[in-house]
């Protein structure tokens, strides 16, 4: 299951999402826990953001959520899990992908700090390898 969580928290979600969740009652918080719930009821979560839909939900908005999950509940290790092997697997991709592994395809994202202890460390990208070669940085997403 994919929550689609993340956003940009200064973005205001166009008239649809708010309508719903006027709607629905259900905050963003309430979303969060949501998955936090589903996780600890044994469902599989795989990350994703529905990037590029929207001013609020930008490209480059994973990390924002994959802390999401983490503030729903979910332990930091497998959130990054939910983004990186989960979600290979998921896509058919977890024979060469989503691991760090001999004879994997090396797409590594290189950032300042332990995630495990700091799920806001996902924000600092220092370095970006695709199939083991560095590429440019991409910007950081929205602060949290």
């Amino acid at each position: 299951m994919c929550p689609t969580l993340g956003r940009d928290p200064a973005a205001t979600p166009p008239p649809e999402v708010l309508a719903i969740q006027q709607r629905t009652g259900l905050t963003w918080a309430a979303r969060q826990a949501m998955a936090g719930k589903l996780h600890a009821a044994g469902v599989i979560i795989a990350s994703g953001a529905d990037a590029g839909i929207s001013s609020s939900k930008p490209h480059g908005i994973l990390a924002n959520a994959i802390a999401d999950l983490v503030a729903g509940g979910i332990p930091a290790a497998d959130a990054l899990a939910s983004a990186t092997s989960v979600a290979a697997d998921a896509c058919g991709l977890g024979d060469r992908k989503g691991r760090l592994h001999a004879g994997y395809d090396a797409d590594l994202a290189v950032i300042d700090g332990d995630p495990c202890t700091d799920i806001r460390g996902l924000a600092t990208v220092q370095a970006v390898y695709v199939n083991g070669q560095a590429v440019r940085p991409p910007q950081s997403p929205p602060a949290r």
